[in-house]
């Protein structure tokens, strides 16, 4: 699979605590490696509005593509997973990415 930094990805990736979640989530790439990505999080907003405040969240302010609904990311949650772990994940809404600017916002947080 080739990822791009700022794809929006669906699927199961363990936590940072190495737990595995129960149901697919969808994750934001961040950084691509040779046998790697990074990815961070991502939730939608609806029903979660006061986890807005929590300074290790940060909303998405362009969030379509990749993702269809107002969303934001945790920075806390930054992951690498390897080549090997990637059979599980799909690339969503047909490969386009996060708005560039956005996504260098996000980093920077990082």
């Amino acid at each position: 699979m080739n990822f791009v930094e700022g794809h929006g990805i669906l699927g199961r990736i363990r936590f940072v605590d190495g737990t595995m979640p129960g149901y697919d989530r969808t994750y934001l790439v961040v950084s691509v490696g040779n046998n790697y990505i990074e990815v961070l999080n991502v939730s939608s907003i609806r029903g979660k509005e006061r986890k807005l405040a929590f300074p290790t969240n940060e909303r998405l302010r362009s969030y379509n593509p990749p993702f269809v609904m107002p969303s934001f990311v945790k920075l806390d949650s930054l992951i690498r997973v390897p080549e090997c772990e990637w059979e599980n994940l799909q690339i969503l809404n047909n490969g386009r990415t996060l708005d560039a600017g956005e996504l260098a916002r996000i980093k920077s947080m990082l």
